[in-house]
């Protein structure tokens, strides 16, 4: 079964769909495709550490503040201290991500290295859960986000009717989905430019906040001084502080994203570690004093009570030119979709070629060199995605799906220092640091569940739970499914795709 298709040159070259020889698309063994080309490596390291950054300051600084606070009992210092702490382990996490991909050069991220340390339904079971659930429910709340702050200004007063803040979602993520199918290098471009954007923004914030504290705000002063009330620090609970840290954390999400692309980077096994290490202090350092600014301005109610924290600051100290605030939430969380856009096609790409999905999200275009057919499945779920109406909600199925395989992954870093003692590591971290990350993502797993569990984090634990039960009938037994091979030749030709040239780089 073949078709002919148009390679980057003006050559003809045959492009030969090969299923495998029982004709499963699933087969591990299903990786002889014979297209000659792959993905290029086009992004250095200022465009790492703007998709780094850019990707983690997104939504989350401007609407998380609050579900961290009330999760903190209103309680400022404590909020604070949660802030950093939250930075502080997404540093952890990250250097052990460093070890893993300077070692382990292949796109996908934590697919990569838990193949690589684990059993191949461990695998499977992560690109099932992370390519349905994870990643595509961190986008609609992303999304959701931008549609509540573009529409904000047209319904002054009021709240806006969720379908048209959904419709705007749906909008944003359509455009996103058209520039990374056309181009990495324009998306990287993008990327870039609103980082720079987002981070002005920020600086806007902070500058105000720090102005406001040194003009002797009796608000601001008040919070401070009264950081740590004995009263909002006493009903402290071990299952609220966990999902507290849901919430900081969704707005650290990000920091692994270039380990997702690995294969595109330039000098990855040097550039990779150098981004992280200097994008995720960097945000950190910007959360902490963006928090803070808010604090001297807003007491803890207010910003309860606000559906747009940096919305309420931006009008309260910047008066009529307060619609700057919602122009920059609006372009930074566009940039963070950006960035999940640009990384997170690679996942069932990757997966993909391993035979772990279907072969078609495993192909890329033969004119733009990206991976067509991932992102527009990522973008039809996304779009799923959107129909629930808790915000709150989205956030913890993504966060306990997520730090469950965080903690695979980092201990895969463990695994891997007994199992394969001679792969080059380029770099390295001590072995303490990934032993404490994994204590800590058991407790965030642990923790939400022991008071007051989420009904939709039991749902993500069930379909996460069936990810062997389809690894076993598709994979393992390879299970031929009628016509899915008609289906993938329609959309090869469809998409303009084809099966890229790649080998295991470890």
């Amino acid at each position: 079964m073949s078709l002919r298709s148009r390679t980057a040159g003006s050559n003809t070259t045959e492009i030969e769909l090969q299923p495998a020889a029982d004709g499963a698309l699933f087969s591990d063994d299903n990786r002889k495709d014979k297209a000659a080309f792959e993905l290029k490596k086009k992004i250095g390291l200022p465009g790492s550490v703007a998709l780094i950054a850019g990707t983690m300051v997104g939504s989350g600084i401007f609407a998380s503040p609050v579900g961290v606070l009330v999760g903190t009992n209103n309680s400022v210092g404590m909020s604070l201290v949660l802030w950093a702490a939250c930075g502080l382990i997404a540093g952890l996490a990250a250097l052990c991500y460093c070890e893993l991909g300077s070692a382990i050069r292949e796109s996908g991220g934590e697919y990569a290295y838990l193949h690589k340390a684990y059993v191949p339904v461990i695998t499977f079971t992560f690109a099932w859960t992370s390519c349905v659930i994870s990643r595509n429910a961190s986008n609609a709340a992303t999304a959701v986000t931008f549609g509540s702050y573009v529409v904000e200004p047209f319904y002054p007063g009021c709240q806006p009717p969720d379908l048209v803040v959904k419709c705007a979602a749906a909008v944003m993520v359509l455009v996103l989905n058209c520039i990374n199918y056309v181009s990495v290098k324009v998306a990287t471009k993008v990327q870039s430019t609103l980082a720079i954007v987002k981070f002005i923004g920020m600086l806007i914030i902070i500058v105000g906040g720090m102005v406001r504290l040194g003009l002797g705000d009796k608000v601001g002063l008040y919070n401070l001084r009264n950081a740590f009330r004995p009263e909002d620090l006493a009903g402290l609970g071990f299952s609220q502080i966990g999902l507290a840290f849901y919430q900081g954390f969704w707005s650290y999400d990000g920091w692994n994203n270039l380990n997702y692309i690995t294969e595109e980077v330039k000098n990855s096994e040097k550039t990779l570690p150098c981004a992280i290490m200097i994008a995720v202090p960097l945000v950190t350092i910007f959360y902490l004093l963006v928090n803070i600014a808010y604090f001297a301005v807003l007491t803890p109610a207010e910003m309860v009570a606000s559906n747009a924290v940096a919305v309420t600051w931006g009008y309260r100290v910047l008066g009529s030119a307060g619609w700057i605030m919602p122009l920059t939430v609006c372009l930074s969380t566009l940039g963070a979709m950006n960035g999940s856009y640009l990384t997170g096609g690679r996942l069932p790409f990757v997966a993909a070629r391993r035979g772990h999905l279907p072969q078609i999200l495993g192909m890329a275009n033969v004119v733009f060199y990206t991976p067509g057919p991932a992102l527009v499945f990522t973008t039809i779920l996304t779009l799923v995605f959107l129909i629930p109406n808790d915000f709150d909600t989205l956030v913890n199925a993504f966060s306990f799906t997520a730090w469950l395989f965080y903690g695979l992954v980092v201990a895969g870093v463990v695994v891997l220092r007994f199992t394969n003692p001679d792969m080059p590591r380029p770099f390295k971290v001590p072995i303490l640091i990934p032993c404490i990350v994994v204590i800590i993502a058991i407790y965030l797993l642990v923790a939400p569940l022991v008071d007051s569990p989420d009904i939709i984090i039991l749902y993500a634990a069930i379909f996460m739970m069936c990810g062997p039960i389809v690894y076993f009938i598709f994979v393992y037994k390879k299970l031929r499914i009628p016509g899915l091979d008609h289906l993938t030749l329609m959309l090869q030709q469809i998409l303009d795709v084809a099966p890229t040239d790649w080998e295991e780089t470890c």
